[in-house]
């Protein structure tokens, strides 16, 4: 029951074959089980999960369905807000924070009907490709616990894996969902950039004009993570229609391909980037969906992506997330963030120190530059990948790592990778060009570890990418459960 899908449960529920207090509090069972070997919640809400599992009850008993997710248990990263409850960030200065307000993505799948378990463990302000800190216990992989099951959205990732939850809401501004979702075998929606200042999302951090969020938004996405492309769907559906009082959200009159068959699309793929290899199981994974899609008579090519552009990118995104990292910081706390990756900076190929620098600066002209220069940069990808209706590529280098907390180069193929090149080359890219990416499962490796493949396509084109995912999962790129859960 624990690893039915959220779509399933739903139907279930609607059916009775199972109310929503005995849904609830078997997953409240399981995270009490489970939750002191993989530490992926850092909350979690009983009393009010099973208030709002009989009230889902009642309802129905009236004849009421109150959503597509009615009575469904799910979890939300610890950065959202929900009014009362903490979001601490794994971050010292904020270990009394308690939200005043609720995310309206939050409260859209409690309108929906979903039962919000519990938050889950993320990483120090989410700056980090695993999930610890000084507040919150280490978050380990369900699929082996001595191994990260990546970040920021850490614990949400390992939620769902180990059967703790059925959906999770995430957010990436490089690769935040979608690292996890590939160490962990799921699937994980990256849209179209659509992160707000005041989406209830933290960072920024929370500081207030006449009670108005503040503080500027660009890489930023909030997206969520699922066990099947069907659910991934049904998430997207509830968490983004238009919301026209606040102009978010908003439509957008882009033609979609939607097909059962994979023959009818165009495909092309990458395994290097800017000189970086993907490892041998990233390879084999994807190499394994490309002789499918080519067994189905379906087009795909192998292209190149120039190294002068993925510079640009890099450098780019490196000035950009500076700024959007340390834009509510003081200046001794960005220093601080600063030297605490200037290891992982020296040691990787991509010679964005300098950039992260000026981004931390908050200062305004290389701010500017940025933005203008990132506009630029999405044009030529748009005009690199125009031919095709989705792009495959690696998420990171490998599948999870052991737990690294001193961000040492990771072992590849019998060699080592620098930390950032393991985990950032292949997902910063679609932060800068902010094109929508869902990271899909091809399987797992011989040691039992999962591995994730990126599948980008036109901005505005989730309804695209949602049916390609569907039809791959139809072909055996599914989600495979962790033993011993």
């Amino acid at each position: 029951m624990h690893f039915t899908s959220a779509y399933d449960l739903a139907e279930n529920i609607k059916k009775q074959t199972i109310s929503a207090t005995q849904l609830s509090q078997h997953y409240l069972n399981r995270i009490e089980q489970h939750n002191p070997q993989v530490h992926a919640y850092v909350e979690v809400f009983k009393a009010s999960a099973l208030a709002k599992a009989s009230a889902c009850d009642k309802a129905l008993a009236d004849g009421k369905i109150l959503g597509p997710l009615h009575g469904v248990p799910v979890s939300i990263k610890e950065s959202f807000k929900m009014q009362g409850t903490p979001s601490r960030l794994n971050y010292p200065l904020m270990k009394n924070y308690k939200a005043d307000s609720t995310s309206i993505l939050v409260q859209r799948l409690m309108d929906a009907g979903a039962i919000i378990l519990g938050k889950t463990n993320v990483p120090t302000l989410l700056a980090d490709i695993q999930t610890f800190g000084p507040l919150y216990p280490r978050c380990n992989n369900p699929y082996a616990l001595d191994h990260t099951p990546g970040g920021s959205t850490g614990g949400g990732a390992a939620a769902l894996a180990a059967g703790l939850s059925a959906l999770e809401l995430g957010s990436d501004i490089g690769g935040s969902i979608r690292n996890p979702s590939s160490f962990c075998g799921l699937f994980g929606l990256k849209p179209t950039e659509n992160g707000l200042a005041n989406d209830g999302h933290m960072p920024p951090l929370p500081r207030s004009i006449s009670g108005r969020t503040i503080g500027v938004n660009l890489l930023n996405n909030t997206g969520p993570l699922a066990r099947s492309a069907h659910d991934l769907e049904l998430a997207y559906q509830v968490l983004y229609p238009p919301e026209w009082q606040s102009l978010r959200y908003l439509p957008i009159a882009r033609e979609q391909k939607i097909s059962g068959a994979l023959k009818d699309y165009r495909f092309a793929y990458f395994d290097t980037l800017h000189g970086i290899s993907a490892g041998a199981d990233v390879c084999e994974g994807l190499e394994k969906m490309v002789g499918s899609l080519r067994e189905q008579g379906t087009s795909v090519e192998k292209i190149t992506i120039p190294k002068e552009l993925s510079e640009r990118v890099f450098k780019v995104w490196a000035t950009l997330f500076g700024f959007m990292a340390g834009q509510n910081l003081n200046w001794v706390v960005r220093k601080l963030f600063y030297f605490q990756f200037l290891k992982s900076l020296n040691q990787s190929s991509l010679s964005v120190k300098s950039e992260l620098k000026q981004g931390l600066a908050l200062d305004y002209l290389h701010f500017s530059q940025a933005v203008a220069e990132r506009d630029e940069l999405i044009t030529e990808i748009n005009q690199l990948f125009s031919a095709y209706d989705a792009v495959l590529s690696p998420t990171a280098a490998g599948p999870a790592f052991a737990h690294n907390p001193k961000h040492n180069k990771i072992a590849l193929d019998g060699g080592d990778s620098p930390y950032l090149d393991y985990c950032l080359p292949f997902v910063v890219f679609y932060n800068l060009s902010a094109h929508p990416v869902i990271t899909l499962p091809t399987g797992l490796n011989k040691s039992g570890l999962p591995v994730g493949i990126s599948l980008a396509g036109g901005h505005h084109c989730e309804a695209t990418l949602l049916q390609i995912a569907k039809n791959l999962e139809a072909q055996g790129f599914a989600f495979v459960q962790p033993a011993g859960f």
